[in-house]
């Protein structure tokens, strides 16, 4: 990284890792390996008329940035950043570049370095809170610069000496929780000897272990499947590797002296989340309905928020349009229905990156009308019932008896019978079903009808009707 100028700097910071210089002035980087892309970052944001030329002319997708660190723990080469502004940021990435924030604050414990850095804590419960309020200072400097939850924020952790590990993870994870807290991605950079062996350490030790890993090899090779002492399959998807140290590249006739890296293609969050509704009832005697849903990031910035759209209609009534979108934070929605409306709700999400699933699925149910909301003929009779909607049921004994409603609109006809009857079921004077014996039964039509829907009983075999419901989707 960049808390030194020179490569022979940073090698001598790198321990015992083995870094192997590469050569200045090469003629270009190694092929990224599939599902990598590559990455530069360098001391000091270029000018954005570099940076144009370079997004024209190179092989880079993204770039690293420093982003500004509180004046009391600022550990950058570069404390000024003459050029990175929210502007500067927007700029790049409307250009095709992704933006990397990197944070350079407190470095490792001073019995564990011999350099001259603001020091972390060797005490571990001291050193956790100093990662919270380093994650808490970076979170707010990568929002001014317009940095979105999009890109983890990484931490640059130079290498130090054993000694120190118990306050060095307590510190990484004190940093990814508290950033989880604050909606983004976390991420560690370091030598493999010490800041990447203490962080493969972390899931073993329970403590929160950060999204994404960037291992400084200086292998030349522009890769990320096999970087020990990561496990092989760790943070699959989420690996950056620093391949080259200090080299000076050059597009379009500008030069710049970089460090190059190859990033994993899902560090960045690009993916929208999704969104699992459940299955209801499609019709219910109660009241109130409660319709809770599955919300999943992939992607790895969580789901901020869900929007949620909805319709409603009365007993028999025409469908209307959706309602506007509602932003929720929650994961349910609740309902009061009236006797006889019927509820449709769709949902959607949007995780911190701001990416933006289709729509669900919708959802209906509907609520009964009582069997005394119907229009009966000659031959039924109301019967006291415990077990019925309402307690109650209307019965007929005799052939050619109907229960009819207004006239209504309606695609599904559910009818709710207590017993064995039959009977035939009429829109108008024409018949488009039969429904038979006990519980909710569905007769689904082609397509939505108006007129007044009659249940007309087929034979003297007791007929026992409870509620009627209708949907029209």
């Amino acid at each position: 990284m960049r808390v030194k100028t020179l490569v022979a700097a940073a090698l001598a910071l790198a321990g015992t890792a083995t870094l192997a210089q590469p050569a200045a002035h090469a003629a270009g980087p190694p092929t990224p390996a599939p599902g990598t892309h590559l990455m530069i970052d360098a001391a000091s944001a270029p000018s954005l008329s570099t940076v144009k030329t370079w997004q024209q002319k190179s092989p880079y997708d993204a770039i690293g940035v420093y982003i500004p660190v509180s004046s009391a723990v600022d550990d950058r080469y570069d404390k000024f950043q003459a050029n990175l502004t929210a502007d500067w940021v927007s700029a790049v990435r409307a250009g095709g570049w992704q933006v990397l924030p990197i944070y350079v604050g407190r470095q490792a414990p001073d019995k564990c370095t011999t350099r001259s850095f603001h020091y972390i804590s060797n005490n571990a419960t001291t050193a956790a809170q100093q990662g919270r309020d380093a994650a808490s200072d970076a979170a707010a400097s990568a929002k001014r610069l317009g940095l979105s939850a999009a890109a983890p924020i990484v931490y640059d952790m130079e290498a130090y000496d054993s000694g120190c590990s118990t306050a060095m993870r307590a510190f990484y994870a004190g940093w990814t929780a508290e950033l989880h807290t604050l909606g983004r991605m976390s991420g560690i950079y370091g030598s493999r000897n010490s800041t990447i062996t203490d962080v493969a350490a972390l899931p073993a030790h329970g403590q929160a272990s950060p999204d994404v890993v960037w291992v400084a090899t200086a292998s030349g090779q522009a890769q990320t499947a096999t970087l020990p002492p990561l496990p092989d399959g760790s943070w699959n998807g989420k690996r950056l590797n620093q391949f080259n140290l200090g080299v000076t590249r050059s597009y379009g006739g500008v030069s710049i002296n970089v460090d190059e890296s190859a990033v994993d293609d899902y560090v960045w969050d690009t993916t929208a989340p999704t969104v699992t509704m459940p299955t209801i009832a499609p019709a219910t005697g109660k009241a109130k309905v409660s319709v809770d849903w599955t919300g999943a990031d992939t992607g790895g910035s969580g789901v901020a928020h869900y929007q949620v759209r909805t319709r409603d209609v009365g007993f028999g009534k025409a469908l209307g349009a959706w309602s506007k979108a509602k932003t929720v934070k929650g994961s349910v929605r609740r309902a009061k229905l009236s006797a006889g409306e019927q509820y449709c709700i769709k949902v959607r999400a949007t995780d911190r990156a701001g990416n933006t699933s289709a729509w669900s699925r919708s959802v209906c149910t509907t609520r009964y009308v009582d069997d005394r909301r119907l229009s009966p003929s000659k031959g039924w009779h109301k019967a006291h019932n415990a077990a019925a909607y309402a307690r109650t049921t209307t019965v007929a004994r005799h052939k050619g008896r109907t229960l009819s409603t207004g006239k209504v609109h309606a695609r599904s006809i559910g009818v709710v019978l207590r017993g064995t009857g039959t009977v035939n079921v009429l829109i108008g004077h024409h018949k488009v079903g039969t429904v038979s014996g006990s519980g909710l039964v569905w007769l689904h039509l082609s397509r939505t009808h108006h007129g007044v829907v009659r249940l007309k009983t087929v034979s003297k075999q007791k007929v026992a009707i409870d509620g009627l419901a209708l949907a029209q989707v």
